[in-house]
């Protein structure tokens, strides 16, 4: 008998406490707050839209690089310096003759929007995309990996 009580229980607690998959459908605990606890907390996922192409999630924008130049008092050394104190970007070189950014780890927390905005900016301060090979690449320096690259057609991340 309690061989049999014990086995039951286990398969109660399972069936009972066993998680569905990823369902946005009200929880087990939902049950236990009251409704008006559930008003004005509407959830966003995503700040874009996640079915919008890559290539083309940035055009709707109206942007230049000189208004973050201006905003920074016109000196674009100094934003570019702004930029590495706050670890969005590590190092610039050439390897090769091939043109390397090295971004920082607070690179990875901007926003699709302002990754390519950066990028854009560089570009508008060092001309990059204007001499041969019309492109530069993104690297993250721990993983010693190419992430990306930036050409004519803009900021390109894989």
């Amino acid at each position: 008998m309690s061989k049999f009580f014990m086995i039951f229980t286990v398969f109660l607690s399972i069936c009972a406490f066993s998680g569905h998959s990823a369902e946005a459908g009200s929880k087990f605990y939902s049950h236990w707050w009251w409704q008006s606890h559930w008003k004005n907390q509407d959830f966003i996922p995503y700040y874009d839209n996640g079915t919008e192409p890559h290539n083309t999630q940035w055009d709707k924008k109206e942007w230049h690089p000189t208004d973050w130049i201006t905003m920074n008092g016109g000196d674009s050394q100094n934003l570019m310096h702004r930029w590495y104190t706050a670890k969005i970007i590590n190092a610039q070189y050439y390897d090769d003759e091939i043109p390397y950014l090295d971004v920082g780890v607070n690179f990875y927390h901007l926003s699709g929007y302002d990754k390519s905005r950066i990028m854009e900016t560089v570009n508008y301060i060092y001309q990059i995309t204007e001499k041969s090979p019309r492109m530069f690449y993104l690297r993250d320096p721990q993983t010693e990996k190419i992430i990306g690259y930036y050409g004519s057609d803009g900021l390109i991340l894989q």
